[in-house]
């Protein structure tokens, strides 16, 4: 006689849990690689706009004869040193326009131009290394007869000596700035 013995069909236990593990790995292994891409993108983002804002200041300087300095000519309710946060009331003396908006109602910039994480105020925690900070804003200093733009660049590693190149050489370890643009 012939006996028929039933056949199941279908996966194990085992071999769902192998799969959902190894799902479970390759999504992991994708949202770090992610997450490094965006960073990567802000990074360009950031350095594309500290070129742009370096035009904007190319510009105001043929026309005003400085970068946007103490001495300079900027429009009403500018009082400061032009130098500090680019686009914020830097020093908190009080109400005045930003270096950014000086720019941008000269008309040498069409709008202001934010760091892509548009952080408005930043927590740091100097003297620590790396520097602990969440400071996403771009910096303007001028100094010997030079002016330098600033960024925190989240994909490069940051150092005591980052802006040493620079004329302001604590901006590394005071307020995390890793990347400096010389615009003259």
């Amino acid at each position: 006689m012939y006996n028929k013995r039933s056949r199941q069909i279908g996966f194990t236990i085992v071999e769902l849990l192998i799969v959902i593990v190894v799902i479970g790995i390759l999504a992991t292994i994708t949202a770090i690689a992610y997450s490094g891409v965006q960073q990567s993108a802000r990074d360009t983002q950031r350095k594309d706009d500290l070129a742009k804002i370096a035009t904007g200041l190319h510009l105001y300087a043929v026309d005003k004869g400085d970068y946007v300095t103490a001495s300079g000519s900027c429009p009403s309710g500018w009082s400061g040193s032009g130098g500090g946060w680019y686009a914020s009331d830097y020093d908190g003396a009080g109400p005045q326009i930003s270096i950014s908006q000086c720019i941008v109602n000269g008309g040498y910039l069409s709008k202001t131009i934010n760091d892509p994480q548009s952080v408005k105020s930043c927590t740091v925690v100097p003297d620590t290394s790396p520097v602990e900070n969440d400071c996403f804003m771009y910096m303007k200093y001028d100094c010997a007869g030079s002016t330098y733009l600033y960024a925190n660049l989240e994909s490069m590693a940051h150092s005591s000596t980052d802006t040493n190149g620079s004329c302001m050489t604590t901006l590394d370890s005071s307020y995390g700035m890793n990347y400096s643009l010389k615009v003259n």
